[in-house]
């Protein structure tokens, strides 16, 4: 009988194969005088799969003068667009859209969520809109839950509710919990139970072994543990909310399980093909598009990641579950395009809201209640599964 394999010394033998068929795919390029694009391959590779070391927090505004419902901020794109987050360390509150140059900066209406800052405070503008700690300014409990998955356990964020269908809450890349507060107090108001988790390399959360992102080819058995943990704690079905890169765990979790036991997805400026994607960020870089081929071989060869599976575009005939669809004109980070075809290519199950000007993962900041009925209406319609 053979001896018992590690999981870890079964994930290394696992990824020999393609380890071995990259070394042929350079050995190829040699002779056409090429391996130059291996090369940039790898580099490009390493920009998308490395996890990035956490960054110091910077507060490039000035707080100028808080008066009333008014706080007067001073700086660089202190008038951005959007109901959104001021964060100045020690505190956090809100600010409108409404932005105005008053001649010593720009003057936005000012919400205490729950604080109110004061002048000469640096501070900077937030597009989860809410702070760290959901529990200051939601009128429900929130309890930091520990769910146990493929590598350990991962911190989420969980408020409990009277119904039977969850909302659980992905994240993109480099984000975090915190992005799924801006919508989740108003699923909570409908009486869903609601979950925001990490997954791995998120702060808290365990590290992948290679350190590496799996751009949702991975971290989609994260997203099952959850949804483990809310079967045992009485749902009967889920809501997946998938921001950036959190769509295409979304995705990839739907393909693995055949979306049982989804009512319903809610996607936010998802990745939804890595193909569109990564050819986006190279035109960004001032990288050719032509390269991104080869980026895609290396993550494959390292990681194991198959884009084509991951790729909700080419494999739309196969969604099963309806989905609430966000995307602005103005996303430099995923291409709208994608969501163009996805739900053209599904209008029997894709509800598409396309906004005019509006940046990546920013549908909520710039209509906040349209954006929450929107939802509302989307899950109230949605029937049973189980």
């Amino acid at each position: 009988m053979p001896e018992p394999v590690a999981p870890h010394a079964a994930r290394t033998r696992r990824r020999r194969r393609p380890l071995r068929l990259l070394g042929w795919f350079l050995a190829l390029l040699l002779p056409l005088g090429v391996t130059g694009l291996g090369a940039v391959g790898w580099y490009y590779a390493d920009e998308i799969l490395l996890v990035p070391p956490a960054a110091d927090t910077d507060f490039p505004l000035e707080v100028v003068e808080v008066d009333g419902r008014s706080v007067t901020l001073r700086g660089e794109d202190a008038d951005t667009a959007g109901v959104l987050g001021l964060d100045w360390g020690d505190g956090y509150a809100r600010v409108g859209d409404g932005a105005r140059d008053d001649g010593r900066g720009v003057a936005r209406e000012l919400t205490a969520f729950p604080d109110r800052p004061s002048a000469g405070d640096r501070a900077r503008l937030d597009g989860y809109a809410a702070p760290a700690d959901l529990s200051a300014v939601l009128d429900a409990d929130v309890l930091e839950v520990a769910v146990e998955g493929p590598l350990g356990d991962y911190p989420a964020t969980y408020v409990p509710g009277d119904g039977d269908r969850w909302v659980v809450f992905v994240h993109g890349r480099g984000a975090s919990r915190a992005e799924a507060y801006r919508l989740l107090p108003s699923v909570v108001e409908q009486g869903h139970p609601a979950l925001a988790i990490s997954y791995r390399n998120d702060e808290g959360a365990p590290a992948d072994p290679d350190g590496e992102y799996g751009l949702g080819w991975t971290e989609a058995s994260d997203l099952r543990a959850a949804v483990d943990f809310a079967s045992a704690r009485g749902a009967e079905d889920v809501v997946l909310v998938g921001y950036s890169m959190g769509g295409a765990v979304v995705g990839n979790y739907l393909r693995q399980t055949g979306g049982l036991g989804v009512a319903g997805v809610v996607y936010d400026a998802p990745v939804l093909s890595w193909g569109d994607t990564l050819a986006l960020e190279a035109r960004n870089r001032g990288v050719p598009a032509v390269l991104t081929p080869y980026a895609q071989v290396v993550a494959w060869a390292r990681a194991g990641i198959r884009f084509d599976l991951l790729d909700q575009v080419a494999r739309a005939d196969e969604l099963r579950t309806p989905v609430l669809l966000f995307h602005g004109t103005a996303d430099q980070s995923v291409p709208m395009a994608s969501s163009d075809a996805f739900a053209e290519a599904r209008t029997d199950l894709v509800t598409y809201v396309r906004l005019d000007g509006v940046g990546h993962v920013r549908a909520w900041n710039d209509a906040p209640a349209a954006y929450e009925q929107a939802v509302r209406a989307f899950m109230e319609r949605l029937p049973a599964v189980r």
